[in-house]
């Protein structure tokens, strides 16, 4: 029964932490093609409502402690974040930096491949103040990583997504040491092995 269980429920993942974006779509190992899914990830819109939207703003407000109350903790706390240095990722970041872009961290994947920079670096948001909580491009990429697990492992709870093959998708512009950190930021968000695809050859596949 067991053994049934595990063979049913093994997915492919895929994951496209973009830029500006970050996705997640799915099927079963021995499903079709038609039976593609997009996940719903719940994320904080406001102080008061959580939202679940298939687009995760690849984004993190660094806020002042105090300013979100308690309201950060939900859906899930942000990886790294704490009472001392609160955090949201998402929709709600996003709207957050609009207002104050001192704590608005952006970009990171860009910043991934970024030779000029120290990118495991506490360094972002990129020129904020001494009284913003600063953490590295690889530790944002983490956390956004972080909570699309949190919300895969609680849409499929017999599925965990660290027992998935999970492919991850990279621009063919990355070198190398942007591709090892992408592995190390999937490795730190609790993901043990995944596969990385350039992003045009994700493009191929979908066409065919």
């Amino acid at each position: 029964m067991t053994e049934l269980l595990n063979t049913r429920d093994r997915f492919v993942v895929g994951i496209d932490l973009g830029t500006s974006h970050t996705v997640v779509a799915s099927a079963l190992l021995a499903g079709a093609a038609a039976d593609i899914a997009l996940l719903h990830i719940p994320q904080r819109s406001t102080a008061a409502e959580v939202v679940a939207q298939t687009l995760l703003p690849s984004v993190r407000y660094q806020a002042a402690p105090g300013e979100l109350g308690d309201s950060w903790q939900q859906p899930w706390a942000p990886q790294g974040a704490s009472a001392e240095s609160p955090a949201v990722i998402g929709r709600w970041a996003r709207d957050l930096g609009a207002a104050v872009p001192s704590r608005l961290v952006a970009s990171a994947k860009s910043w991934l491949s970024h030779p000029g920079v120290d990118r495991t670096a506490a360094i972002l948001p990129w020129g904020a103040g001494d009284d913003v909580a600063k953490v590295s491009p690889l530790a944002a990429s983490a956390s956004y990583l972080a909570h699309v697990k949190a919300a895969w492992d609680q849409a499929h709870p017999t599925a965990p997504l660290h027992d998935q093959t999970v492919v991850l998708t990279v621009p063919a512009s990355f070198d190398e040491g942007a591709r090892a950190l992408t592995l190390e930021a999937a490795q730190l968000a609790g993901l043990p092995s995944v596969q990385l695809l350039e992003e045009p050859k994700a493009a191929f596949h979908d066409w065919l």
